[in-house]
């Protein structure tokens, strides 16, 4: 017999369960009942969550340590609070008809007013920490929508984290990440709608397809050497105005990039990057087709060690992290900031010693 967890199962008759596909910019959905159960604790056995009832995680973290299978339709509902994938992992396979909805408790949209309320309280940003990866692998998010999340937690604001090179093998497709908070504060890639860490570094390892991510500030951090898939967006599908503040692609590394080859594409938003970084001569980084690389601050750059460990297109544009005539305002902050040279270092030819120059080469220093 499939296992529900945990404490509570409590009727909230009043409850109204959404699960279509047009997510939560549409209020004319067919109501349903539904109960609630409250959830607290570890999952250490395998576990089933159940269509037809909201999981309830208000003020204490979950950790899955076994295998948590949540059913298409099924809607989690958190406050103060994360999951936590320990050793375990998450099987959630929603469909489009029946997408599986995580968000916060205050959001009446989907199961109706599961803190019996009334209209007291209504959804924010922030309202939960994040569904937090560490040490999981073949966890699974597939028509899975995560809304509201990005509560502070020891300097993070994110919707998802991924953290360590055993949390690398998982799936995200066709997900929504959206209305996470955004610490304008924090450091270069804290907060991050999905936190990819430098580990997330393959893309048939670190699957990440077809996904939305929009109404958040940044909403992607990743590997340099990430080649992530075009099927991904950056709006809402539903209303494309509906973006990111600090849209873009955000890149990081630390160590390794050996025999690899990377294609920056993506041409809806620009990669971002906030350090210099010597390309390592066994890689390759194929900068595309009108795609935008912006620099965040000086002494930021590329360094390449042969005429081929860096390709250019010619209608690519290397510029400053403030320059909001290409990419638009990538930074956020409207017009308080110009671009001015001296922005980023530029791009260093190692083999001969010199700095690259041409008209797409916007505002560096050399």
């Amino acid at each position: 017999m499939k296992k529900l967890v945990f404490l509570l199962l409590a009727a909230c008759l009043f409850a109204a369960c959404s699960t279509e596909d047009d997510g939560i910019e549409n209020p004319e959905e067919p109501i349903a009942f539904c109960d609630s159960i409250e959830v607290s604790g570890t999952i250490d056995e395998p576990t089933v969550w159940e269509e037809g009832y909201v999981y309830v995680i208000n003020g204490s973290t979950v950790t899955v340590r076994s295998v948590l299978t949540i059913e298409p339709g099924v809607v989690v509902k958190i406050k103060d609070a994360s999951i936590d994938v320990v050793g375990g992992k998450i099987l959630a396979v929603g469909t489009p008809e029946k997408r599986i909805v995580f968000t916060s408790l205050g959001d009446d949209h989907f199961c109706g007013d599961t803190n019996g309320d009334a209209t007291a309280t209504v959804p924010s940003k922030g309202d939960w920490e994040q569904i937090y990866l560490n040490g999981t692998t073949e966890t699974s998010f597939k028509y899975v929508d995560i809304f509201y999340a990005g509560q502070n937690r020891g300097g993070y604001s994110n919707a998802v984290k991924i953290s360590g090179p055993n949390s690398v093998s998982f799936t995200f497709d066709n997900c929504r990440i959206a209305h996470t908070m955004h610490n304008n504060n924090a450091s270069y890639d804290s907060s991050c709608a999905f936190y990819g860490s430098s580990y997330m570094n393959d893309a048939t390892v670190s699957k990440f397809t077809n996904n939305a991510l929009y109404d958040n500030g940044k909403p992607l951090q990743l590997n340099f050497y990430y080649n992530l898939d075009p099927s991904n967006k950056f709006h809402n599908p539903e209303d494309p105005s509906q973006t990111n503040t600090h849209n873009g692609i955000y890149l990081h590394h630390s160590s390794g990039g050996f025999d690899v080859s990377v294609n920056w594409d993506n041409t809806e938003i620009p990669y971002v990057i906030d350090e210099s970084h010597q390309v390592h001569p066994s890689a390759t980084i194929n900068i595309g087709p009108n795609a935008i690389v912006k620099f965040k601050r000086p002494g930021t750059g590329l360094s390449r060690q042969s005429p081929q460990n860096i390709n250019i297109h010619s209608t690519a544009f290397l510029t400053s992290y403030k320059d909001d005539v290409h990419g638009g305002d990538t930074n956020g902050d409207g017009n308080n900031s110009n671009p001015n040279n001296g922005d980023w270092e530029g791009v260093y030819n190692q083999y001969d010693q010199t700095y690259e120059q041409g008209p797409n080469i916007l505002y560096a220093e050399n």
